[in-house]
């Protein structure tokens, strides 16, 4: 998802990656699973088969990780804020965790076009100094929407290069 605003002294674009469900809806997903493998675990275990029930415990435990992480990862985020003379850009979960600060008459972006047409293009964003790719958790059609977020906030495209050139 891609977030616009614009106000007098700064433009700012949040660039989120696209979430199917809540913490709250994951949760609720790992509790029927895992409840759901832990009986059919208790249910051999009943039935004499007692060594199923460790490798179920082990099953549950590592889907619950796995749901975590998948769903932590959906939180991260990249900020970009456009001042008169500078670019922030910020990455980070819940607050930022890097942050970079280019000037904004050096900045530029660097469009690389993907060698297969269903695959998004890479945007990055560079002072001379530093490159930083933005929306690596983007979908195409999100990505697309950023780079016209970036031309209207005033950033210029330097070069365009194909991966196929090389």
């Amino acid at each position: 998802m891609v977030h616009y605003r614009q106000s007098p002294q700064a433009t700012v674009i949040e660039l989120l990656p696209n979430r199917s469900a809540s913490w709250a809806e994951t949760r609720l997903s790992l509790f029927v699973i895992c409840s759901f493998m832990l009986v059919i675990g208790t249910f051999w275990t009943i039935a004499g088969a007692w060594m199923i029930l460790p490798f179920s415990i082990l099953e549950a435990g590592l889907v619950a990780f796995l749901l975590y992480r998948v769903c932590l990862s959906t939180y991260q985020m990249q900020i970009i804020t456009f001042s008169q003379d500078r670019v922030l850009v910020e990455f980070g979960r819940h607050f930022p965790k890097r942050s970079w600060n280019l000037e904004r008459n050096n900045t530029f972006l660097i469009i690389t076009e993907p060698r297969h047409p269903f695959a998004p293009q890479t945007i990055n964003i560079c002072d001379g100094r530093q490159n930083i790719e933005l929306g690596v958790f983007l979908n195409k059609e999100d990505k697309t929407s950023t780079l016209e977020h970036l031309r209207a906030a005033g950033l210029h495209i330097r070069k365009t290069l194909r991966l196929s050139d090389f």
